[in-house]
């Protein structure tokens, strides 16, 4: 997923979290792609149709009360993504109703990314392998039986999966995804490398979840999961 200045002129950057949309009589659990001041990108796999109007619950990492918004649905994605920079399922949102001090706190928030990430999205953690934007539905499966979440980054040595409740540090488990352009799933072992549950202290730059080191890689694994991460550095390097 790369993120481009929009038409708008607005800056838009990759931010994910999870959040709470409302249309209608229908309320759905999403996972925020991008944001701008003018509204985000959600990743939803029976996303409402354009023209719907939502109100939306999303948590900031500055800490403080959820933010409250209402907006409309402006298109939808209903493809799955072909290459890494591509946008998963999902649907587009423009704000129509958010509080001034709400502006002000993605005001912050966007401003505090583009100085920190001259390269859209990408992060090198300890691990020193270079980490992508990467949203898309995920299952791990775990002793204690089957959860499903998002995804919210890749490497070619692992990956943060956003679940409601996280397996322990150092638990081994299966996590199944699916890569931009791959027919099959991709169901690899993994173990727990570090938690981020639900709770006052936990990293708030990330939903609740998990970090996940896959183990047993192949050589033909890790030469995807390179391939995959370089196929995203790359439009990255093309429409900065």
């Amino acid at each position: 997923m790369v993120f481009r200045q929009p038409r708008s002129g607005f800056t838009r950057v990759p931010f994910a979290q999870a959040c709470r949309l409302r249309f209608g009589a229908d309320e759905a659990q999403a996972q925020v792609c991008n944001l701008s001041l003018l509204g985000l990108f959600l990743h939803l796999e029976l996303p409402p149709p354009a023209g719907t109007e939502c109100d939306l619950r999303l948590a900031l990492p500055d800490g403080g009360l959820p933010l409250v918004a209402r907006g409309t649905v402006t298109w939808t994605q209903l493809e799955p993504p072909a290459r890494t920079c591509d946008l998963p399922i999902g649907c587009g949102l423009r704000f129509t109703s958010v509080d001034p001090a709400d502006i002000r706190r993605l005001a912050a928030l966007i401003s505090q990314h583009a100085q920190e990430n001259p390269l859209v999205g990408v992060t090198q953690p300890a691990s020193g392998q270079l980490r992508i934007p990467f949203v898309t539905s995920c299952v791990l499966s775990t002793k204690e039986g089957i959860v499903r979440g998002n995804l919210c980054n890749l490497s070619a040595r692992g990956t943060y999966a956003a679940v409601p409740a996280p397996p322990r540090r150092g638990e081994s488990l299966l996590v199944s995804f699916r890569l931009p352009g791959q027919a099959e799933l991709f169901e690899r072992a993994a173990l727990c490398a570090w938690e981020n549950p639900p709770r006052a202290t936990r990293v708030r730059a990330l939903p609740p979840g998990c970090g996940l080191h896959f183990v047993d890689l192949s050589d033909a694994d890790l030469a995807l999961l390179e391939s995959t991460v370089a196929d995203y550095l790359a439009a990255s390097a093309t429409r900065a």
